[in-house]
């Protein structure tokens, strides 16, 4: 399926067509944002593993689900970088996981990394069997994963829900299959394997939950599936933060970022020149400064890639403290908690 674009669109400050709609609206840039002062595109020393020493993976094992190309394999290289003891990446396909390893290992290589271990696992994230065969495999050889970055993911499809023409019930529950169910099971499975151990959790969530609306985004309204079914995931993953002590397990709701992929190229049809797409180092980056405890202000929080870390903790450690509701998913303005409006 092919969609039209207004090309050139990143350059000439038009507002670009995605999926047949205008990716935003006159009163909405998705690249300006007051959460912070800084707004990065790529990224910068205070997530860059190779300058921050702060934020090395060094004595773990580290789990990324659909990661064998794209933003999965972008946060695989860099906690290879970052010197993770193992890094276990996952994919549908052998040829691609073998050459993902592959290309991994060279990469450890060529900045001399000897001691992290690279290897692919082959498993559908939308079969429970499967999923589970995985981890027993996993326990079986003794192998103790202490981060967990789940970023396999259902395709965003058009339709509105429910709706004549639009996604059907069974076509919406295999988008939940995907983006909830399944990472439900492997956090579950993942916080009763070594219970002693600090764990850390991410979720690669999406801007479409909280920029869906006409108002801001006609096109991701008009996928509404996509961001319906990534906010339940949100929602989940909130409750498993609120139960959770972040140091023993952290957990980390965040949107990386527009990062081009083959999935805009051949699923959407949308060409690169469409949009202003970050570079995939941001979310690569940001990941492997999640999972350490400089992150551990965000605990529980959906933020973008994009916030500067360093100003979003001057700005809000303080005001999570008091604000339990701040960045969270649910509903703004009830229980207790002031309007979230961002002076």
């Amino acid at each position: 399926m092919s969609f039209s674009t207004t090309n050139g669109s990143a350059n000439t400050g038009e507002i670009p067509l995605i999926l047949g709609l205008p990716w935003n609206t006159p009163n909405s840039d998705f690249t300006v944002s007051n959460v912070t002062p800084t707004m990065h595109t790529s990224s910068y020393p205070a997530i860059n593993p190779t300058l921050n020493p702060r934020i090395s993976q060094a004595g773990r094992t580290v789990l990324i689900t659909g990661s064998t190309a794209g933003i999965g394999f972008a946060m695989a290289k860099s906690f290879v970088t970052a010197s993770a003891s193992k890094v276990i990446i996952t994919g549908r396909r052998q040829e691609r996981i073998d050459k993902a390893v592959d290309d991994l290992r060279q990469h450890a290589k060529e900045i001399n990394n000897e001691q992290t271990e690279v290897v692919g696992e082959k498993f559908d994230a939308t079969k429970m069997e499967e999923i589970d065969a995985f981890w027993k495999k996993l326990a079986d050889e003794g192998v103790v994963v202490d981060v967990l970055v789940l970023n396999a993911v259902g395709e965003m499809a058009m339709g509105g829900l429910c709706e004549e023409g639009g996604r059907t019930t069974m076509e919406i529950w295999e988008k939940l299959e995907a983006n909830l169910r399944a990472p439900m099971r492997h956090t579950e499975i993942y916080m009763k394997q070594g219970k002693d151990r600090q764990k850390f959790l991410l979720n690669i969530s999406t801007a479409s939950c909280n920029m869906s609306h006409p108002e801001y985004s006609p096109a991701l309204a008009a996928a509404a599936e996509y961001g319906f079914t990534k906010a339940t995931a949100g929602l989940f993953f909130g409750y498993i933060a609120q139960q959770s002590d972040p140091e023993k397990f952290q957990v980390v709701n965040f949107h990386p970022g527009t990062i081009y992929s083959e999935l805009w190229e051949y699923g959407l049809g949308v060409e690169k020149s469409a949009l202003a797409f970050d570079d995939i180092s941001l979310p690569a980056d940001f990941a492997v400064w999640a999972t350490t405890k400089e992150a551990r202000f965000i605990h529980g929080r959906f933020v973008w890639a994009h916030w500067d870390v360093d100003e979003m903790k001057a700005a809000y450690a303080e005001r999570f403290v008091k604000d339990k509701d701040l960045f969270r998913f649910g509903v703004c303005g009830l229980a207790g908690s002031n309007l979230h409006v961002i002076p």
